[in-house]
């Protein structure tokens, strides 16, 4: 595994000069939209996102990150990246989605989310136009979009959740977290009953203790739900990553040996191994976000949101 961990340090490493050099070419297949959340705050989702996305860029994907935690934006914080604009500025036309992209480590974009950005949702329909434009020009230019939404089931989490095929959905072996966790799989079950929901356990013991959390949360869901979840992987507590946060550095990168960055390898793998095609009426960022603007429209948020609050069946 450590010479895993080597070749994947310079995959990383040489990935933005592939980019610069022009030489860089997309894996064959449809472009995936991903949604990563969790019931509540504290399980480490926003860590898994930048890191699973820098694994996936080590295999060559191109890579966008779309900080969508419009209330309490953090990717930026974790990676010490200073952005001058932010999906606020796009809300309010300040700048175009193109214009406040940045580069992260190992390669992938990510779009700042901005803290207070939630009038993202109330924006005007000259500024969702604009918007639209904007998300148009991004459609051919990821391989995997990657969406961090907020935790818990706020109206802005709903938004996403509703639309997207592809949930993660990300717990601890904290009880309140797993009846979080399950929370969230049944409004996405209410929400969106077509939706691939996906879970990983993170800061767990060992595989077993992550597996049998994944399974619990599987069998409750299949039997009051009718709803079949599958368990994508599961990430150790590891010390590595606790000092990788505190110096604002992906553990992957910092520490490519470590338990944590090994189980990384192994979900990201297993995750692009996965084969799921996107209906017709469901692809592309423009689509995505004109049906989160419709249901605002229609004032559906909230009625969702009152189904998923009770995690008892």
């Amino acid at each position: 595994m450590s010479e895993q961990a080597k070749y994947l340090r310079k995959v990383v490493e040489d990935y933005g000069e592939r980019c610069l050099r022009g030489t860089h070419k997309s894996p064959a297949g449809p472009q995936r939209i991903i949604a990563v959340t969790s019931g509540k705050g504290g399980v480490g989702k926003s860590n898994l996102v930048i890191n699973m996305s820098i694994a996936l860029a080590s295999g060559g994907m191109r890579v966008l990150v779309i900080d969508a935690d419009l209330g309490l934006a953090n990717i930026d914080l974790l990676l010490g990246i200073h952005t001058r604009h932010t999906l606020e500025h796009v809300a309010t036309g300040k700048a175009s989605l193109e214009e406040i992209q940045v580069t992260g480590p190992g390669g992938i974009r990510i779009i700042p989310g901005g803290s207070g950005a939630q009038c993202l949702l109330r924006a005007s329909e000259e500024e969702r136009n604009a918007l639209m434009e904007s998300l148009e020009t991004l459609e051919d230019q990821a391989d995997f979009i990657i969406i961090d939404t907020g935790a818990g089931l706020s109206p802005n989490v709903l938004a996403f959740l509703a639309f997207v095929e592809e949930i993660i959905v990300v717990t601890t072996p904290e009880p309140t977290a797993v009846a979080d966790a399950y929370a969230t799989v049944k409004t996405i079950a209410y929400e969106n009953p077509g939706a691939s929901i996906m879970l990983v356990v993170n800061m767990a013991k060992d595989r077993k203790n992550a597996k049998e959390i994944a399974d619990n949360i599987s069998i409750v869901a299949k039997r009051f739900l009718a709803v079949d979840t599958s368990f994508l992987g599961f990430v150790p507590r590891d010390p590595m990553v606790v000092k990788a946060v505190a110096s604002q550095q992906p553990f992957l990168l910092s520490y490519p040996s470590s338990n944590a960055s090994q189980a990384i390898i192994r979900l990201t793998e297993k995750l692009t191994g996965v084969s799921r095609v996107a209906s017709d009426d469901m692809r592309g960022l423009a689509g995505l976000f004109a049906r989160i603007f419709h249901r605002v429209e229609r004032g559906h948020i909230e009625d969702g949101l009152q189904q998923g609050r009770n995690p008892i069946g």
